[in-house]
């Protein structure tokens, strides 16, 4: 585990990238039922083969939500483990340039370019985000990332 001296030495230094990954159709059909999301661009694959965009595309909103299970390629203990706990904090940003289709790879690159104490030992970690190497999606995730910080519930006044 780094310390947050040592984060902010990686201000615009690191470049973090993700696995490659993949939405396939049965993700996208569950994500819209999930979010009430249902339109033929998202869940008619005949449909959607019809159109300029060549087949289904995925929700934005689904790969937005993927990019915080990136957090782990972070340079800080990202397991919370009584002591240390990190949380998505929010978005800044988010743009979509181009739609993803369904079933096409697509990875998460991203730089740290702001580290701001919130609390004692507490932060909030910036980092821009692209999906891809030729970016669909543009966006700035707001980490909230707490160490040495006690994960025990508080003893309730009798």
């Amino acid at each position: 585990m780094r310390t947050d001296a040592a984060i902010q030495g990686l201000l615009h230094a690191d470049e973090m990238v993700s696995d490659w990954m993949t939405i396939e159709q049965k993700d996208t059909d569950l994500f819209a039922k999930l979010t009430d999301d249902e339109d033929p661009m998202h869940n008619d694959p005949e449909w959607s083969a019809t159109t300029h965009w060549g087949g289904t595309i995925v929700q934005a909103a689904h790969v937005l939500s993927l990019g915080v299970g990136q957090v782990t390629s972070l340079p800080v203990q990202t397991v919370s483990d009584g002591g240390h706990y990190v949380l998505n904090y929010g978005y800044d940003r988010v743009r979509v340039i181009s739609p993803l289709r369904v079933g096409h790879p697509f990875r998460y690159r991203g730089k740290i370019v702001d580290v701001r104490e919130k609390s004692g030992d507490a932060y909030v970690i910036k980092v821009d985000v692209q999906g891809r190497d030729e970016p669909f999606m543009v966006y700035e995730g707001l980490i909230y990332w707490a160490k040495n910080q006690s994960m025990e519930k508080p003893a309730s006044a009798s």
